[in-house]
């Protein structure tokens, strides 16, 4: 990552709007009690996307959830691990072809059948989709991680690259948006050190329709002010209500999201800027 502004959201469940930043970051260890597609019970991890939508679906909201919604900018180049963009594991989650990811799932020119399939099995393995209540399953994924990110030598510092010469975390495609949009952990320690906060908006969803996969929220509170780098500052007014409502929904092959106008925002892959501005 690094070279342009790279924007990632992350969403909490916060049923009160939230007046600590360390509320909508990465949790203290003692909080995480269940296995995450890369974290074991007590490990902190940062979850979040580079997609604004991808933040209701991977939190599978329902209407009447409170959710604070962050954006946070990546400040420099890091080393990024990516896991699951293989063509057979994208095309299972049903993802629409994007060019831009061929660099990705075709990374070795004259590969090798026996690497292909050691690609294919990998890819798979990380990307498997674990029910509820049966997140015990997340250990496949997380031994992926942590061979992934513990068999290799320190990376070189580059001039005008990362500075650090480790791995910051991982990119992976989001089950939840059928592998249309992209998921970012980031380690503790690189939030602190290479992420800004910019915005938290503090949203109702309104409503909630997995089957069509459709949300719909209003933001009901806005920040970009933060006091010593720890309080979040509420601002005291809001746009019109119109202007604080938000439509995504999948139609076609298409991510649209909309504003309480109906007027088309967005549209998949062109996900980038806040909800509210």
């Amino acid at each position: 990552m690094g070279g342009r502004l790279h924007l990632i959201y992350r969403g909490v469940m916060c049923a009160e709007r939230p007046d600590l930043i360390s509320r909508i970051s990465f949790p203290p260890p003692e909080r995480v009690v269940k296995w995450g597609r890369l974290n074991r019970p007590g490990e902190s991890v940062f979850y979040g996307s580079a997609a604004p939508p991808g933040v209701f679906f991977e939190l599978k909201a329902s209407a009447g959830s409170r959710i604070a919604f962050s954006q946070w900018e990546v400040m420099e180049p890091l080393w990024m691990h990516n896991l699951g963009y293989h063509a057979d594991a994208l095309a299972r989650l049903g993802a629409i072809p994007i060019d831009l990811r061929l660099a990705l799932t075709e990374p070795i020119s004259n590969e090798t059948r026996w690497n292909r399939r050691l690609r294919t099995q990998v890819a798979l393995a990380f990307t498997e989709d674990v029910p509820e209540g049966q997140e015990y399953r997340y250990q496949q994924s997380v031994a992926i991680k942590e061979f992934w990110c513990g068999h290799h030598d320190a990376f070189k510092i580059y001039p005008d690259g990362p500075q650090a010469p480790r791995v910051a975390g991982i990119v992976y495609p989001s089950l939840q948006m059928r592998g249309d949009a992209d998921n970012v952990a980031f380690w503790p320690e690189f939030v602190l050190s290479s992420l800004r906060l910019r915005q938290v908006q503090h949203v109702l969803v309104e409503t909630a329709d997995p089957k069509r996969l459709a949300f719909t929220f209003l933001t009901i509170a806005l920040s970009k002010g933060f006091a010593f780098g720890t309080t979040i500052l509420w601002r005291d007014e809001l746009p019109p209500e119109a202007e604080r409502r938000c439509h995504i929904v999948l139609e076609g092959d298409t991510w649209v999201q909309r504003d309480g106008f109906g007027r088309v925002c967005r549209t998949h892959p062109e996900q980038r800027a806040g909800i509210v501005s």
